[in-house]
């Protein structure tokens, strides 16, 4: 269960869903050539999973926080807001200086205001942040089905799939409750699918 914590991780999100997305449906980001991808994903992994962790390593090696795996409701704080930061940044990056396509830069913004909610609900509650990321990809492109028809195949299954198991190695490690689970899943999907909703 702890390799399905790992592999899941929230910050590596950002990175599969782009993955998929440019596979699958590689119209929704007309700015993007085929042969730029692997590179444009790269820099998606740096600048909202790489960036962000080596942060988090040095809060931890400075001794802000006692534990990687953010455990302690309190540590989470200083993270959360280095984190919003890059997704902030990223979002300002890829709109201004790339000029990605609309659906992308939804998903980016929607993303960056997620984590701050998330970082004014972690004041008050120890919500799952991987129930939430994982939770919200899935809101997105049961989104992107319904509102534009996008058709990622196998990858609609294997998405849930690792929704549930992450859902469930949290428990299973010891790391939540259940309602700390089910909100981050509740609030992921549904502030995720209906921003998609609402806009396109």
């Amino acid at each position: 269960m702890k390799i399905i914590s790992v592999v899941f991780h929230p910050l590596l999100m950002a990175t599969y869903l782009s993955t998929i997305l440019f596979h699958k449906s590689p119209e929704l980001f007309p700015r993007v050539i085929p042969e730029a991808i692997p590179q444009f994903v790269l820099v998606v992994f740096i600048t909202t999973c790489l960036m962000p962790a080596l942060s988090i390593f040095l809060l931890r090696s400075f001794s802000y926080i006692s534990n990687l795996e953010l455990t302690k409701r309190k540590e989470r704080i200083r993270p959360f807001i280095f984190i919003a930061f890059y997704y902030a940044a990223s979002s300002y990056l890829f709109a201004d200086k790339l000029q990605m396509g609309p659906v992308f830069m939804t998903v980016m913004i929607s993303v960056s205001t997620l984590i701050a909610l998330l970082l004014v609900i972690t004041a008050w509650f120890k919500i799952s942040i991987h129930a939430s990321a994982v939770w919200s990809g899935l809101g997105f492109i049961c989104a992107l089905i319904v509102t534009m028809g996008v058709d990622i195949g196998w990858y609609f299954y294997a998405v849930i799939i690792a929704a549930g198991l992450t859902s469930t190695s949290r428990l299973y490690l010891g790391y939540h409750q259940p309602k700390e689970v089910w909100s981050g899943a509740l609030l992921g999907f549904a502030y995720s699918y209906l921003t998609i909703i609402v806009f396109f």
